[in-house]
């Protein structure tokens, strides 16, 4: 089992009500809407007159090409994988108790840009609400070149813009009053798209079409961006299945008097190590007296089928990685229990902590929270 997780590579903010900004650098992505009861209140000059009630803010994410390729060459090297986006909410405001977010392919390159919300004059060096680059304008209308005339792409209420995305390729999440806020969506869908060949430009994340053409909607969600400088930067997780359980002759743990170690726990490891075979070192806590021309102490036994590892990041006690009964189980061989970790989705300069949780024949479930830490370097 294996899970490999990547940063973001460009994002930003494009707004409707601003739709000339640049916000490539800004340390939060917005996916909001704060649309005016009465549009007429509020009005901008464009070579035309618009009325301007409306305030959608859909964010952009993309991930790098080579790294696309890289998690496509992990994907077919088992027999099943999953791709999940996540992102990290920094603010929500004035939520709907139930909710659900859009996230589409994008069918047309952008650029990010280095502008922030809060330059004056607007930064028009990147992608905004019109353009996938660098704002231009001519005497009789601004040129907006996103795909304007792929009919699902048109923006909603009254400005025109604000990206475009491949047809009928869509996936969602959910919200309700008691769920986490965090975006952790399967995006599956989309890497396959990505994977059969058509160009990777990244994904668009938005409400939905009811409440942007909501007059009077206003729901707001910040996300940290790659540019926040915290552990919680938008990520691509992808989680396959290599499993192997083939235990030999290793005795099979089967009661809670145990302990287990990390048999080669190096305490650091070079964020530029890819991956690293973890062996798990199991054991009886009070072994059996009986005679023996070897120490029980020194006897390693296979942890159970269903055993699977966690990853946990030791300062805030955040989960990095959580159990996933499909992707990360435990593996053995006649040697001893084992797991691949893969480094360089991790954030350096950070302490981690592996967490073990395996179902015994009886149904009994053990969790071993010990002192398994290791640090991930520059």
């Amino acid at each position: 089992m294996a899970v490999y997780k990547i940063f973001a590579e460009q994002d930003t903010t494009i707004y409707s009500r601003y739709p000339t900004k640049n916000t490539g650098l800004d340390e939060i992505l917005e996916v909001s809407v704060k649309n005016s009861d009465d549009p007429k209140n509020d009005r901008l000059y464009l070579g035309a007159t618009s009325l301007m009630g409306d305030d959608i803010r859909r964010s952009l994410v993309k991930f790098s090409n080579s790294d696309i390729e890289k998690i496509k060459g992990y994907s077919t090297s088992g027999s099943s994988y999953k791709t999940y986006f996540k992102a990290y909410i920094a603010r929500a405001e004035n939520l709907s108790q139930n909710y659900s977010l859009e996230f589409r392919p994008l069918d047309k390159g952008w650029q990010m840009g280095v502008g922030h919300f809060g330059d004056f004059p607007d930064n028009r060096t990147g992608v905004s609400w019109y353009q996938t680059g660098s704002y231009r304008y001519n005497s009789t209308f601004p040129i907006k070149n996103w795909n304007l005339f792929n009919s699902s792409s048109y923006s909603y209420y009254f400005v025109s813009g604000g990206g475009s995305w491949v047809p009928n390729l869509l996936t969602t999440q959910s919200f309700n009053n008691q769920s986490s806020k965090d975006i952790n969506v399967d995006i599956t869908n989309i890497s396959d798209y990505w994977f059969s060949g058509n160009t990777n430009n990244g994904i668009i994340i938005k409400h939905t079409q009811q409440v942007e053409n909501n007059s009077g909607s206003f729901m707001m969600l910040n996300y940290f961006s790659n540019d926040t400088h915290t552990i919680y930067p938008p990520t691509l997780e992808i989680r396959w299945d290599d499993s192997d359980y083939v235990p030999g002759d290793l005795e099979i743990i089967n009661n809670s008097n145990t302990v287990i170690t990390l048999g080669n726990n190096l305490g650091s490891f070079n964020r530029n190590t890819e991956k690293y075979k973890f062996r798990i070192n199991s054991r009886d806590k009070y072994p059996q007296r009986v005679f023996t021309t070897s120490s029980w102490y020194m006897t390693n036994k296979a942890l159970p089928q269903n055993s699977y590892w966690s990853l946990i990041d030791a300062k805030t006690n955040e989960v990095v990685v959580d159990y996933d009964y499909d992707y990360t189980r435990i593996n053995c061989d006649p040697t001893s229990s084992y797991f691949m970790m893969y480094m360089n989705g991790l954030e350096p300069e950070r302490y981690y902590k592996i967490v073990v949780q395996s179902e015994l024949e009886d149904g009994e479930v053990i969790v071993w929270d010990s002192e398994l830490i290791f640090k991930i370097t520059k």
